[in-house]
């Protein structure tokens, strides 16, 4: 009796250590506004920073120009009353699958903005290393305006791409714990790659299958491994046709994935 009371106890104080600890802020959402195309040109962008709590961190600027779908320019952070201006990596800096990413570094010192974007704003994440004052390492979350020179363009939707895709999507890796650092790895799908045909067939790695159009961008494979899939014909950074499977439109009645854990991009391979 009396071992089954201690973890009746031991349980009971767990959950009360849990509830006493706060809740993590919603990750911001972009400002609604048109999809963010590779070729746009010059950019500006402003904000606020928070920490995992939402607690106010500081702000944020942005002066870049998008090219082929890499920024170039500077940023300029300011955190605890500390203030950055860095420089743009431009391989570290681009536009993909509607994420816009930020990238600053000069020799210890860096700063990375991220998260999904519109022509209109970010909402995302912050995560930087200041090894100078009281900032050290910091993580939180990125919110704000954005404004492009050149209006946001709809892109060309519904396009079936020609010859086989490159399959992937990203893992999140760390970051469980509110304040720990985070980053994203590449890994390949399930599908490895995927080509559609014409005539409504499917081709991946292990499998075949049947596919049919939906309703707008849509498509939705039919027989095979992956049946029940929903793809969206998008195009990626680029421009060129691809195909997008969404996490939460692509889970069994178990709740189980159909394709991959995450979404998953399958692209022109370059």
């Amino acid at each position: 009796m009396r071992k089954s009371y201690l973890y009746t106890s031991a349980a009971f104080w767990g959950a009360i250590c849990l509830a006493a600890l706060p809740a993590m802020a919603a990750v911001p959402q972009p400002s609604p506004g048109m999809p963010v195309t590779a070729n746009m040109g010059a950019v500006t962008g402003n904000g606020v920073l928070t920490d995992r709590d939402g607690r106010p961190l500081g702000t944020w600027s942005v002066t870049a120009v998008l090219k082929a779908g890499r920024f170039t320019g500077s940023s300029t952070v300011v955190i605890q009353g500390q203030t950055v201006s860095l420089p743009l990596i431009a391989n570290r800096s681009y536009l993909e699958n509607s994420r816009c990413v930020f990238y600053s570094e000069q020799d210890r010192t860096h700063v990375e903005l991220s998260g999904p974007c519109t022509s209109n704003g970010i909402g995302g994440y912050l995560n930087a290393f200041i090894p100078t004052g009281e900032v050290y390492s910091v993580s939180g979350y990125v919110s704000g305006a954005l404004a492009f020179k050149a209006p946001g363009a709809v892109p060309k939707a519904g396009i079936v791409p020609k010859g086989r895709l490159t399959c992937a999507w990203m893992e999140r890796m760390g970051g469980v714990v509110a304040g720990q650092d985070y980053h994203y790895e590449l890994r390949y799908s399930n599908m490895g790659f995927l080509q559609l045909s014409p005539q409504g067939t499917y081709t991946t790695a292990n499998t075949s299958g049947k596919w049919v159009r939906g309703p707008g961008d849509t498509i939705r494979l039919t027989s095979g491994q992956f049946a029940g899939a929903i793809g969206h014909l998008q195009p990626d950074k680029s421009g060129q046709p691809a195909v997008y499977f969404e996490r939460d439109e692509n889970r069994d009645a178990r709740d189980v994935h159909i394709v991959d854990p995450q979404r998953t991009s399958c692209t022109v391979k370059r």
